[in-house]
């Protein structure tokens, strides 16, 4: 399957200017406060919308479902004419207050080993994020291909063509080889953060290029420019 590049936690317009320069079409922008990469909702309306394409696929990060923010940047959003066909939510938490069966918009998934998400599998589920970390954990106890196995038996009826399996990395992770014959991921997530920064919250972008260089040489994604 072919493997696309998202990179998270967006934070400014200049860092969004260069990777569509690049060609993704991919961004993820993260509302939550205690973040590193938290971006503010008038930054985000104001300085970063108008320079995504309607083809784009949006992500809004959120750390729980039942976020008053949610709310009131979707009614933004409709109030400045902008569809939300390609804006998809992801929380790292989801609360009980919210009912997942009837969310209204695009939404992710985050799998987890303690988590159950056939009951947050609502009519808007879109798919599925993993951490890296989680599949190192399963490596290490010899059970990657076991809970492979078992994931596609209990999930392949609910992942439609047009869903997403997104795998969240880091830079300079040493991947499993196996994991990419065993799943079928069609977006790897990539971070910003302190490897690609030349200081807090400013993106050293000849060191962004020279990272995802470094990635299509190794024939880790592919993407359509």
């Amino acid at each position: 399957m072919e493997q696309k590049l998202r990179i998270d936690g967006i934070y400014d317009k200049r860092t969004l200017k260069h990777l569509k320069t690049l060609g993704l079409k991919d961004f993820c922008f993260d509302f939550s406060p205690r973040s590193f990469n938290f971006i503010q909702e008038y930054v985000f309306l104001e300085q970063i919308l108008n320079l995504l394409d309607p083809t784009d696929r949006i992500f809004l990060h959120f750390s729980r479902s039942n976020d008053s923010m949610v709310f009131k940047l979707t009614e933004d959003l409709k109030k400045m004419g902008h569809s939300l066909k390609n804006v998809y939510f992801e929380f790292d938490e989801w609360s009980s207050e919210i009912n997942s069966i009837d969310f209204s918009y695009n939404y992710l998934l985050n799998f987890t080993k303690d988590s159950d998400p056939t009951k947050l599998m609502g009519k808007n589920f879109k798919g599925f994020i993993f951490n890296f970390e989680f599949f190192e954990g399963l490596h290490r106890s010899n059970l990657l291909n076991t809970f492979a196995s078992n994931f596609y038996t209990r999930y392949h009826s609910r992942l439609g063509e047009n869903s997403l399996m997104l795998l969240k990395i880091d830079w300079h992770n040493n991947l499993l080889t196996s994991l990419f014959d065993l799943f079928e991921f069609n977006l790897l997530s990539f971070p910003i953060n302190s490897k690609i920064e030349v200081c807090y919250r400013n993106v050293d972008l000849k060191k962004l290029s020279s990272e995802m260089d470094v990635l299509q040489k190794n024939n880790l994604f592919f993407q359509d420019l």
